[in-house]
């Protein structure tokens, strides 16, 4: 879990006892704002330790915001494992060659014993391995999902940083804004 922490709140509080309404409103937006550098920053660390597709990762990042009642948001990456196809694979269509995968950006390609890659009936394109001797059952191959790529420690610090970096920026700019007869 990312927690990222508020370091103003007595000052803001402070600042605006006659007002608490105002107090909460620079509070929510300012959350919602990191939440949202949290999202992008995620993109950016995973596909620049993986090989991945940013529509891929930010479809599973989701985003539950703050509101002024609820002074919190919540940043989920949730899904299942990743088909490998979805990183660097040879051959990408189904042909008789050897299949070979990449998934880590520093990383080498590995080679994929016995394995080939297969249109199924639902036109589903994967890297398949047989279970047996026998032509069935196939078993698909599968990455790390989302949410794994985002676990990663170094992935964490960076998104963390980010996180509190907005946050404390965008209550700094809010609150001069307002403190300067602003909107």
């Amino acid at each position: 879990m990312i927690q990222i922490r508020l370091e103003n709140i007595e000052r803001i509080e402070r600042l605006f006892e006659n007002t608490p309404r105002e107090a909460k409103i620079i509070l929510w937006r300012a959350i919602n704002r990191s939440a949202t550098a949290v999202r992008t920053r995620s993109s950016v660390a995973i596909r620049k330790h993986y090989i991945v597709k940013a529509e891929d990762v930010k479809k599973r990042i989701k985003i539950r915001k703050a509101t002024a009642n609820s002074l919190s948001a919540q940043i989920r990456a949730s899904g299942p494992v990743t088909p490998i196809m979805k990183f660097d694979v040879r051959p990408s269509s189904p042909k008789n060659a050897q299949v070979t995968a990449r998934v880590l950006r520093q990383g080498s390609r590995k080679k994929i014993e016995n394995g080939f890659v297969a249109r199924t009936g639902n036109g589903h394109v994967n890297v398949f391995t047989r279970v047996g001797r026998s032509r069935l059952p196939i078993q698909g191959r599968y990455g790390p999902s989302i949410a794994q790529m985002m676990g990663k420690d170094i992935l964490i610090e960076d998104i963390i940083d980010r996180g509190q970096t907005v946050l404390n920026n965008r209550i700094e700019h809010d609150l001069d804004r307002l403190l300067r007869g602003g909107a």
